[in-house]
């Protein structure tokens, strides 16, 4: 039996390290006025702004949108944002405390969408540059969240006891019975996998950075939406404008093996899928969908996140992991995704 385990961002956030896209944008908030206070000019893709005063620096990264804004506030300083589509992403962080940078830039390409389908021709070309400046928008934020990314990265990454012992009782060593080939399927750009891959004491595992890995040039990012199941995806691509589709990952995934070798391990034989700090948010829905609706897959098993005694997210994660299978397969989700009884959280 074939072992895949699903590695999402909640998996490196088990690690501490600040990998939410909410970190991500308040460091991006920080450095940017630090530029501002020390230059008085700040100047890039994203925003700008110009101070004639000397202004006291933050101690200290903020914490939340609402202490950015206090500050700014407090001195007067505001910044402009080159294109809308980041400002909202900041306003978003604020209302909800979190956002999901990949997610809303699907949402905004599918409003411009809809104002064309609403058969305005008047607006077509006006509509054609907002979608070319939303990507560059796009474009910018992920320069930016990779230079982020890079200065965590580094950090001292203990390993978790909880998480070694998953590996060591899961995924296999001296004494497991029965596994066959083991691959890793990471969606983070990160590397923190590999801190255990040493305490596995079986060849016939591997890291598949599927949505590319940091400081790799052979393996770049791919960053963007992954839903061509969405009713509208269709029509988008019928719009035979490739602006409209330069940011959907499936396109992206051409640029190296890493989905054909993923395809490859799906084929070869029965296999069991873990899933360990994955969202399983429609953001990768087709990729899911082939994994979760394959032949050969006999088990979901959820290493769900425990929030107190009584709370945890594994019903939450089973709604979305619904969300991956097409109406007609609904009856196979039931019969795969192992019950509640038999899981356990991935940090106790």
């Amino acid at each position: 039996m074939n072992k895949l385990i699903l590695l999402g961002n909640g998996f490196d956030l088990a690690h501490h390290l600040k990998t939410k896209y909410k970190d991500f944008i308040l460091w991006y908030l920080y450095s940017s006025l630090k530029i501002l206070i020390d230059e008085f000019k700040v100047s890039d893709e994203l925003l700008s702004a110009n101070i004639g005063f000397r202004a006291t620096s933050p101690p200290s990264l903020f914490k939340t949108i609402e202490e950015f804004n206090s500050f700014m506030k407090n001195y007067g300083i505001e910044f402009q944002y080159s294109n809308k589509f980041f400002k909202q992403l900041i306003q978003k962080t604020a209302e909800q405390n979190w956002v999901d940078i990949e997610s809303e830039y699907y949402f905004a390409l599918l409003d411009l969408y809809k104002t064309l389908e609403k058969g305005n021709i008047d607006r077509h070309d006006r509509i054609d540059k907002e979608v070319k400046e939303l990507n560059l928008c796009f474009d910018a934020i992920k320069t930016k969240l990779k230079e982020y990314l890079l200065t965590i990265e580094n950090s001292n990454i203990e390993i978790n006891s909880n998480i070694a012992h998953h590996f060591i009782e899961e995924f296999g060593n001296q004494n497991t019975k029965n596994v066959g080939n083991v691959m890793f399927l990471n969606f983070n750009y990160t590397s923190t996998v590999e801190n255990y891959l040493n305490i596995i004491s079986l060849n016939n595992k591997n890291v598949n950075y599927i949505h590319g890995k940091l400081n790799d040039p052979a393996n770049p990012i791919i960053f963007g939406y992954g839903d061509e199941m969405d009713s509208y995806y269709t029509k988008i691509e019928r719009l035979n404008s490739n602006e409209f589709l330069r940011n959907f990952k499936s396109f992206g995934y051409f640029k190296t093996k890493n989905y054909q070798k993923l395809l490859s391990f799906l084929d070869s034989d029965k296999f069991h899928v873990y899933i360990m700090g994955h969202s399983c948010g429609i953001s990768d829905r087709v990729l899911l969908n082939n994994i979760f609706e394959h032949k050969n897959c006999t088990h979901i098993q959820i290493f769900y996140h425990k929030t107190s005694e009584t709370e945890n997210d594994f019903f939450e994660k089973t709604q979305e992991i619904s969300r991956q299978f097409k109406p007609e397969s609904k009856s196979r989700m039931r019969r795969v995704i192992v019950p509640f009884t038999d899981s356990i959280p991935l940090v106790d």
